[in-house]
Order: C-alpha cells, then structure tokens, then sequence
C-alpha cells in the first residue's frame, strides 16, 4: 500500500513531510480545541520555570525543572503555556522524522507508517501537546539512535550525554549506548558521554560553588512516603491506555523477529535493532515498573512518563507490522491482501487513542473544580485582592505571575500559622492537593477566628489525592487582634 502511494511523489520524503505538516496541524487544532491547558500540575511548573528564566537566570540550572528543557523550551514558552505545547509538538515532529530516519538505515519497508505509529500511541497522542519533559528526552534518545546508525558516533555520545538533563532517566539509557560503542569498537566515543554533564557541572560550580551538584542536589533519591507504591503490573495493566493493544500486539511480534534476526544472521543491523532500540525500551519500561512497585525514585505511576519510549515503540511496531504485511503477501501471492491490512492497521491505530481518552481535552477531576474555583474569584473580583495559594494550575486560570508578590504569592509563609503575615482582606485558596500536602487542613482553616470561607466547590465525584478528599475552598484574611482571636477560639473536641 504505502509502496504504491510512493508512486505519487517523486521520493518517499515529500510524501513523509506532507504527513508530518499534516500531522501538525491537526495537533494544533487539538491544541486550541482543548480546555484549559494540556498536562498535569507538573506541566505548568514546568512553563513557569521556561517562562521566567529569562528574569531568573538561576532557573536554567534547576535540577527538577531539568536545565536543558527549560533551556531550549524558554523561547516558547514567551508565549505562554501553549508556546511550550507547540515546542513539544515541533519535538514529536522531529521524533517521528528521525524514526524515518532510523528505519531507512536499518532497511524497514512500509516506512511511512511510523508517523502515525508515533503521533497515535494513545499516551502521545494526549501529552505531545503538554508541557511536559517525556517529548523531548524521547527526540533525545531517537536522535541518538540515527546518529549511531548512521555511523556519526561521536555526535551520538554528546547528544545522549545531555538526556539526564532532560530526564533523570538518561543516566539508564547512557551505558546501553556505550555498551552499542564497545561492540562497534568505537572506543574514542565513549569518553565523549560524559559531555553534558561536565559542561554542567562546570556551569554549575559557579552558581553553587558545588562542582559535583548535579549529585548533590538530586531530586529524586531515596523514597518518598507521600508518593506511595503500586502494583508490579501497574503499567502492564495500563498497556492499551498507554500504548494501545494493537501496537503491543505488533510489539511483541517485532521483538521475536528482532530475537529471530539476531540468532539467525548476527549481522551489525541487528544488533543495532537489540541495543540501540529494544534495550532502551525495555530498561526504561521495567525501571520504572520497578519505581512504582517499591518507591524508589520518587515515582507516581504516571502514564506520561512512557512517552519518552514511544518513538523507539513505533520502530518495534514497524518491525513487527511487516513480519505480518510480508508474510500476507507471501502467502497470498499478492499485494492485495496485505494492502487491506496495513490500511486496517492504519485506521485502527488513529481511532485507539480517541477511544481511550477525551481527545481534545476537557476539563475535569482536579483541574475542573479548580477552574470553578478560579472563575468564582474573577466574577467577584476577588482577584483584586493579594491572592495565596499552592496549586499551579490556578496560575492558568487567573493569569498570575508566581513572581509577582504584589498579586499573588505561591505557598503560605508559614503553612503550621496559615494567618502569619496574611494581611486582613487577602485571600487563601486551599485545595485538597498540594496546599493539604503542605500541612494545612481544611477544618482549621474553617473553624480559625481569623478566616472566613467565600466560597467550597466540590467534585460530582468525590475523589481523594493522598488520603484527603479534594475540594477547593476559598478564605479570606479577617481583620483580627491576634491577642482577641487566641481568648475567643475554643478548640472542637479532639483539638490541641
């Protein structure tokens, strides 16, 4: 099928880059079509720290915000949170051209396909479009795996030493490309790994007189209770959401004709298929099966974090895809049968991911209560007031600047004390996340002689986050003696 399509353009790379022009546009109509912005709470934080590095030059070496995301992302991001959207969307373009890439070394047939198998793996297809960091670690690992192919290894090494910068992950994928430069007996490579984080380490020493802070100030070490544990077959369960059954389906067969290639001929292609493309699928997937099952690692069994493994999934898909399409072809004597498949295969993949979630986006859970939340402020003006709260996405909803404390400040001064250096007439929004992780409770805030509530909103369907059922609610700063307020309140029953 997509041999005869070919046909039509003078070379298959006219015919890919309509489909990649395609392919944006139609994510940009998603873009605007959806609620909101696109992503999780981390999605902003992220934004904001791209956002203001231009003002806050110490931003661009912040180890959780990932320095060189927040580098190359900060231009866009100018624009606001969809300026970063369409970074990542230009990512996922560049991923999906570069898999092309990929294919064409190692001789795939039915090439045009991988565009669709990127931007239609289900968790892509929702999340290319965030904020988030998962797009840009996986053009990282994509890039490396054509740079190795195509025989350009000391620009692989320098482009994979910066993926830890982008996500902490990059420290797992790093050995499986040294390991690919020993067998090639590439050993002038190797010492060329250790690139980006040298030039950081360097950058950094003179911001925290620490050469070795990149270690030193790790985000991630040792275990987080609040973070909680999951099921070892959490993200097994969660496999057709992520990556949809059919393209684990044509997965798994494309693992076992990589197993079977291997065994069979043991030539340089296939070794690249096992080490350049299943491994750092397989190591990254299971690390973080592994995260969630005994909470090392800080992990919370977010679905996004198997974005970063996509592009290397398409390729395993292809490989599989055409087990299946040559060996229709072979049986059957004829184009036919296999043409009708692969546009079954095709039509199948696109249709998934809107099966599986709302495509575009609408606001709901967290993100909902919060914009009712948001737009009871703008209608009473509330607004007008110095606004304290901890949630980052009310950030979107109000237009706030975090770094404007004329307006608005992010967390309370003093969470054990919620009315420390509240002046009387600002106004606190709690919510059941990240203000309750913060230790303060929505009943003091309710029964404390210094606030009054204005407002509670509340989901259709309760849920809790961390154990505390999540609402939002809405206080206001009385003017109160402290003296008057300790004589006058009278603790409820159970209270210290």
């Amino acid at each position: 099928m997509f041999k005869k399509i070919q046909r039509f353009f003078p070379e298959e790379k006219l015919a890919l880059g309509l489909i990649l022009s395609g392919l944006f546009l139609f994510f940009l109509w998603i873009l605007f079509r959806s609620e909101g912005f696109i992503g999780d709470a981390d999605s902003v934080t992220h934004y904001r720290f791209s956002r203001y590095s231009w003002q806050f030059p110490s931003f661009l070496l912040d180890h959780w915000a990932k320095p060189v995301f927040t580098l190359l992302s900060s231009p866009f991001a100018q624009f606001g949170h969809s300026g970063v959207s369409v970074f990542n969307l230009l990512g996922g373009i560049a991923s999906a051209w570069l898999a092309w890439l990929s294919a064409k070394k190692l001789g795939y047939s039915n090439r045009l396909l991988l565009p669709f198998f990127v931007f239609f793996t289900p968790i892509y297809t929702l999340l290319v479009i965030s904020g988030q960091v998962e797009v840009l670690f996986g053009l990282f690992i994509i890039a490396t795996v054509w740079l190795c192919l195509d025989k350009r290894y000391l620009w692989a090494a320098v482009v994979i030493s910066f993926s830890h910068l982008v996500r902490t992950e990059g420290i797992i994928i790093i050995p499986t490309i040294g390991l690919y430069f020993l067998i090639k007996r590439q050993y002038h490579a190797i010492p060329l790994l250790l690139t980006g984080t040298l030039i950081y380490s360097i950058i950094g020493y003179f911001h925290f007189k620490d050469f070795f802070w990149l270690i030193n100030q790790m985000p991630y070490g040792g275990k987080a209770e609040m973070y909680g544990t999951g099921s070892f077959w959490h993200f097994f369960q969660a496999w057709p959401k992520i990556f949809g059954k059919l393209n684990g389906w044509l997965m798994a067969l494309g693992v076992l004709a990589i197993f079977y290639g291997l065994l069979r001929k043991k030539d340089s292609r296939h070794w690249g298929e096992l080490i350049l493309i299943l491994m750092p699928f397989g190591l990254y997937f299971m690390a973080h099966v592994l995260m969630w099952y005994t909470g090392i690692g800080r992990s919370l069994g977010m679905y996004r974090y198997m974005i970063s493994i996509v592009p290397l999934g398409a390729l395993i898909a292809l490989r599989g895809a055409n087990v299946a399409l040559n060996g229709l072809e072979g049986l059957f004597k004829t184009k036919l049968p296999s043409d009708l498949l692969a546009l079954v295969m095709l039509v199948f993949f696109i249709l998934t991911p809107f099966n599986e979630w709302r495509i575009p986006q609408k606001l709901e859970g967290m993100n909902k209560v919060m914009k009712e939340a948001a737009d009871f402020v703008l209608e009473n003006k509330i607004n007008q007031d110095k606004i304290y709260y901890s949630d980052p996405a009310l950030e979107m909803f109000l237009h706030l600047n975090p770094y404007d404390e004329t307006t608005s400040r992010l967390r309370l001064p003093d969470s054990s004390k919620p009315h420390h250096e509240v002046i009387p007439g600002e106004i606190i929004i709690w919510e059941g996340h990240f203000m309750a992780l913060e230790g303060v409770k929505l009943e003091d805030l309710k029964h404390s002689p210094y606030f009054e509530q204005l407002g509670l909103f509340e989901p259709e369907h309760p849920f809790t986050i961390f154990e505390t059922d999540y609402k939002v609610a809405i206080f206001r700063r009385l003017d109160v003696d402290e003296n008057f307020a300790n004589d006058s309140f009278v603790p409820e029953k159970g209270e210290d």
